[in-house]
């Protein structure tokens, strides 16, 4: 008696034990194909809500040179999200109030952009309108696991003017000084008149034609997207993001000194070739200089990885 007894409690507690952590051993969360048709719906209402939201990023992105880079943040959003597609499993459909709360947040976002005139607020809105489906259908959880991903679509939103001119004006000023210096060493005669170069006697708007202000944008994205989708440091993150500034800034000067060259010397056919071949070139080159400097911290024996590789 006693022994049926003892494997009846054993039974009894394995079943206890089952039920507790079987979502977690098994990994199952629950998700079927109606919670996905579901999610899609939700995301197609929110952007039929906000969709003068979605207008104007969009309106933005053409109109603007400076905004091209908006082009560039769904399919970096993509990959990040594709990186990250193992920790789907850690979630549930579990439907939030919180989602609730988001979008009555991003509603009243867009009030207050509509009534006041605020752009920003209204495109803001959308963003935010569009994350608060996710938290509706999974909980909060879907943003520490993708917290990554929603900080990218955050580049969405484009700077407004003021905020514009504040950041470009220094970048403008000091890469066009540098490249003046490098010219100068490389004994290319040239003046400079604010933010005009003059080589050769030729005007030459430098600082427009290369807009730190695009550059750094785009630069700032690509590093997002490489410090995330590496297993690094929470600290080695935060050391490349800040240094993202210098690196748009070193690139920008790369790219003024041929594109002031071709402007001064060759026809204009070529140096908006020259222009635009050498704007792309950037990216790789920001990407290049982000593992150097990642290569230098490990020389210096600083933990860059959340792990250690084994060197021979």
């Amino acid at each position: 008696m006693s022994g049926a007894s003892s494997r009846w409690g054993v039974s009894a507690s394995h079943w206890r034990i089952d039920r507790i952590m079987s979502p977690l051993v098994r990994g199952t969360n629950h998700w079927q194909t109606r919670d996905a048709w579901c999610l899609l719906a939700l995301l197609g209402a929110s952007i039929f809500a906000f969709w003068d939201g979605w207008s104007e990023i969009l309106l933005q992105g053409l109109r603007r040179s400076d905004n091209s880079y908006i082009f560039l943040v769904p399919p970096v959003a993509v990959y990040l999200a594709w990186l990250r597609r193992p920790r789907f499993q850690f979630i549930r459909r579990r439907p939030s109030l919180t989602g609730l709360a988001t979008v009555a947040l991003a509603v009243a976002l867009r009030w207050y952009g509509r009534e006041s005139d605020t752009l920003i607020a209204v495109e803001f809105a959308a963003v935010l309108g569009l994350i608060a489906c996710f938290v509706t259908m999974a909980g909060t959880i879907v943003l520490r696991e993708y917290l990554a991903v929603a900080c990218v679509l955050c580049f969405l939103v484009p700077i407004p003017g003021e905020m514009r001119q504040a950041i470009a004006a220094p970048l403008q000023s000091l890469a066009v000084g540098m490249t003046q210096e490098i010219l100068d060493l490389a004994s290319v005669p040239s003046e400079r008149q604010g933010n005009v170069l003059v080589i050769a006697g030729k005007p030459i708007l430098v600082a427009e034609a290369c807009d730190g202000l695009r550059m750094v944008l785009a630069l700032a994205l690509t590093v997002f997207a490489y410090v995330f989708s590496v297993p690094l440091r929470n600290r080695a993150r935060l050391v490349l993001l800040l240094a993202s500034p210098v690196i748009a800034l070193i690139c920008n000067v790369i790219r003024l000194v041929p594109t002031g060259l071709a402007y001064a010397y060759a026809s204009a056919s070529a140096a908006e070739s020259c222009h635009e071949i050498a704007g792309w070139l950037m990216l790789p080159l920001a990407i290049y200089m982000l593992i150097c400097m990642v290569r230098f911290m490990r020389w210096l024996d600083l933990p860059v990885y959340t792990w250690r590789f084994l060197q021979a």
